[in-house]
């Protein structure tokens, strides 16, 4: 998260606190969670806290968000990349890759293989 998201951040916090009948954080715990979290894309933070109030009936730990982060973040990494394609390698080209490197073996061994 980037700095100009920490009042998006406070609200959301503050909404989390309040469904679980906590009072709101004070600056020092706004800190922590904040400290913890702020790694993450805003929407993986929200998304997070989202999916924590739809599986549990406690308030969560910094730590309970940060492992649903974490997971979040890497699919969101993973469906950004770049799918690499599979190129299907002819039975000529393959032959001549082993020949290739059957040669280079050689030499490294000094001819023993």
């Amino acid at each position: 998260m980037k700095n100009t998201h920490k009042p998006q951040f406070k609200e959301m916090l503050d909404t989390l606190f309040e469904l679980y009948g906590r009072k709101h954080a004070e600056q020092n715990l706004l800190r922590v969670w904040w400290q913890k979290l702020s790694i993450y894309p805003i929407e993986v933070v929200s998304k997070s806290f989202d999916k924590w109030t739809s599986n549990s009936n406690k308030a969560p730990t910094p730590y309970d968000i940060i492992i649903i982060c974490r997971n979040k973040n890497q699919e969101l990494l993973a469906a950004n990349q770049p799918k690499l394609e599979s190129k299907k390698m002819s039975s000529k080209k393959r032959k001549e890759v082993r020949e290739r490197l059957h040669a280079l073996m050689l030499k490294m061994t000094g001819g023993e293989v």
